[in-house]
């Protein structure tokens, strides 16, 4: 009678747990459509209805501005768009982190491929070589043809002032890059007000951490993996190599993702890096990035009243006075390199030229400035690929990452709009 009692028990248990189970599963199928729904529709309109709170009246200028320099750059973006939806070679939306918008898009040059399944137990396999205390690295290099067989390596994460940043953006780049045997990784990051400073910069060390650990199985050389950020990008970017030296000195959960150390450079195109400067906010106040957002995007609270405490974590120059005495973080960062227009008014140059200095003072070996006379803060990027002839953002950088072979001189590119509509657009746009 107990036997059977405790059978009847255990029968009963079951038949629990199976309802509940198809409970979840049917729920799951109404979950998850609700969710796509979410994602696509809600999530933008509750971004958009977060941002409107912080709108003034000559953003609205700059939104018309932005609007009228996209409409005579138009023909040239179409054939960029035509280009990035429809080559093979470009495979877009890739996850590299469980956060919203953590995905990159790849630019994989000939002779490359990416499959995800071979991709990954490449990756299982040189993590389980690591954790059994051996050097996967040798064995890597000799499946991809001798050391020198891999291609170079370009992390990109655009700009976009914090809050319109987008993976696309660094199509133009990413594609001529591309065209000298580039692998390009561009990446996607929160944007305000979806995310703050601090997620941001968690995002973009995540990213790097994805492509460092796949770069040999994407046919890339490991020693040759070089981050490139643009404006917003550039400070995040710097801010997480930064970052990632402390953590990974200190054994903190993210250090074993990567290290600065086994980045063959940085590279920052016109790009901020004092945030915590007075005279940086004002002027970003006097272009229309106003106090009150730019704190709420650096995590100093809408009034200010962290900032003190709060932009110091965000700023590279600040991070590099905190980590000049403390032996072995200078020495893990990467050589460097930064681009600047002499005519930017969105990010002053002076903002690479404070940078440099800090990592001088801080001990960091190699450091390189290019400015470019009178060049704003779009032309190195967008108006000077899409004039065509020698583009001298591009040859910079893969001077930077090819630096120790022969020299090589780059062909000009292609012209994708008349002078005439690139000079009225120049005009027109508000960075």
């Amino acid at each position: 009678g107990e036997q059977s009692q405790r059978a009847s028990l255990i029968k009963g248990e079951q038949e629990s747990i199976s309802r509940t189970s198809m409970g979840a599963r049917e729920q799951l199928t109404w979950y998850t459509p609700l969710r796509k729904i979410w994602e696509i529709i809600g999530v933008p309109i509750w971004l958009t209805m977060r941002l409107l709170y912080h709108i003034r009246f000559n953003w609205l200028m700059k939104f018309f501005g932005l609007c009228g320099f996209a409409a005579f750059l138009s023909p040239a973006f179409l054939r960029i768009a035509w280009f990035y939806y429809t080559d093979r070679r470009v495979k877009r939306n890739l996850q590299y982190g469980s956060a919203p918008r953590n995905r990159l898009d790849l630019y994989l040059p000939p002779g490359c491929a990416f499959d995800m399944e071979r991709t990954e137990a490449a990756v299982r396999a040189a993590d389980a070589e690591t954790d059994a205390g051996r050097d996967p690295a040798p064995r890597e290099r000799h499946e991809n043809g001798g050391s020198g067989g891999g291609r170079p390596v370009i992390v990109f994460v655009t700009g976009g002032m914090w809050i319109i940043g987008y993976k696309a953006w660094g199509a133009l780049l990413a594609q001529s890059l591309m065209k000298q045997g580039f692998i390009v990784a561009s990446l996607d990051y929160r944007n305000f007000p979806q995310g703050t400073v601090g997620e941001m910069i968690q995002d973009v060390g995540c990213g790097i951490g994805w492509v460092v650990k796949r770069a040999v199985a994407l046919g890339g050389d490991p020693r040759r993996i070089v981050v490139v950020g643009q404006s917003a990008g550039a400070h995040l970017s710097a801010t997480a190599i930064l970052r990632q030296a402390e953590w990974e000195l200190s054994g903190y959960g993210l250090a074993s993702a990567w290290s600065p150390s086994s980045l063959a450079g940085f590279v920052g195109v016109s790009g901020v890096y004092s945030p915590d400067d007075q005279s940086l906010v004002d002027h970003f106040h006097r272009r229309g990035l106003h106090r009150e957002v730019f704190h709420s995007i650096m995590e100093a609270g809408y009034s200010g009243a962290r900032a003190e405490e709060a932009l110091p974590r965000a700023s590279p120059c600040a991070i590099l006075r905190d980590q000049a005495g403390v032996p072995g973080l200078i020495s893990r960062q990467p050589p460097v390199l930064l681009c600047h227009g002499s005519a930017d008014t969105s990010a002053p140059p002076s903002e690479s030229a404070k940078f440099a200095a800090a990592l001088r003072v801080a001990g960091v070996a190699e450091v390189t400035e290019k400015y470019y006379p009178g060049k704003t803060h779009t032309d190195p990027f967008v108006t000077d690929p899409i004039l065509g002839g020698h583009d001298a953002l591009l040859e910079d950088i893969v001077a930077f990452v090819r630096k120790g072979e022969r020299a090589l001189k780059l062909p000009a590119l292609p012209r994708l709009l008349p002078k005439l509509l690139v000079d009225i657009a120049r005009t027109m746009v508000p960075f």
